[in-house]
């Protein structure tokens, strides 16, 4: 299946590739991944995640398709772009005003890459490629460490940002034969937001790669119905289809 711009988020595509987003989903909760994949459970859009694809679509020139597509992130008695919004758009402002952070996520917009990583197809779509660099755009609370499985780690590690970066090098490098660093443009939305500039070191990239040596196969045979989908038994999906018996009891 060759991928476009028309078909990148098809039912088909997701069922053919493998992808950023998608190994997240497997890595948290394999049974939440697989309902999402058979359309059988919708995670809610946010607020939060809604501000990011705001700033995107200005990015790529979209900005008015964009609001006509979600009428929701305006005040309907108003007609005003809702607070959070208005803080999107507050930020792409500040990015047209620095220079440098515009040339680096004006580059070419939405650049679709495939390949296959430890035998299993993947899909990517990069922000912004440089002649130099890949570049993805992130609108993040801030840049503090994170709690998360019982400890702080840094929030790109949290976040998986090291696993977007150590797929969309592996799948250009297939495509193009050049070993591009990828790097991360991140605005805050703190009150008085910051802006910065992250590369990710070899050693980070590495590290992340094995780890999607490791687990992407068993989340495509999970895909391809050949591994059951455990349930992680904590996300939403999970407390939406749980089930109490008299094993549930728990002791206080």
């Amino acid at each position: 299946m060759k991928l476009t711009k028309t078909n990148y988020y098809s039912k088909n595509s997701d069922q053919e590739y493998m992808s950023y987003s998608q190994f997240k989903l497997f890595d948290e909760c394999p049974a939440k991944a697989m309902a999402i994949l058979k359309g059988e459970y919708k995670q809610e859009e946010t607020d939060s995640m809604l501000v990011g694809s705001y700033v995107d679509a200005w990015l790529d020139g979209e900005i008015v398709k964009f609001q006509e597509r979600h009428p929701e992130i305006f005040n309907s008695r108003t007609g005003e772009l809702k607070a959070s919004f208005k803080q999107a758009q507050d930020l792409c402002d500040l990015i047209a005003k620095d220079e440098y952070l515009y040339k680096q996520l004006k580059g070419r917009r939405q650049v679709i890459i495939t390949g296959s990583i430890a035998g299993v197809k993947f899909k990517g779509k990069i922000d912004s490629l440089l002649a130099d660099k890949i570049v993805d755009g992130k609108v993040l609370k801030d840049c503090e460490d994170i709690w998360k499985d019982g400890q702080k780690q840094p929030f790109y590690k949290a976040n998986g940002y090291d696993t977007q970066g150590a797929i969309y090098k592996t799948l250009y490098k297939q495509m193009k034969g050049k070993d591009l660093p990828f790097e991360l443009a991140v605005v805050t939305k703190e009150k008085t937001p910051d802006k910065r500039l992250f590369v990710f070191s070899d050693e980070t990239i590495e590290e992340a790669l094995q780890e999607i040596i490791a687990k992407a196969p068993i989340f495509d045979a999970i895909k391809k119905g050949e591994e059951p989908a455990w349930n992680c038994g904590k996300c939403d999906y999970c407390k939406s289809i749980k089930a109490l018996n008299e094993n549930s009891v728990e002791e206080i």
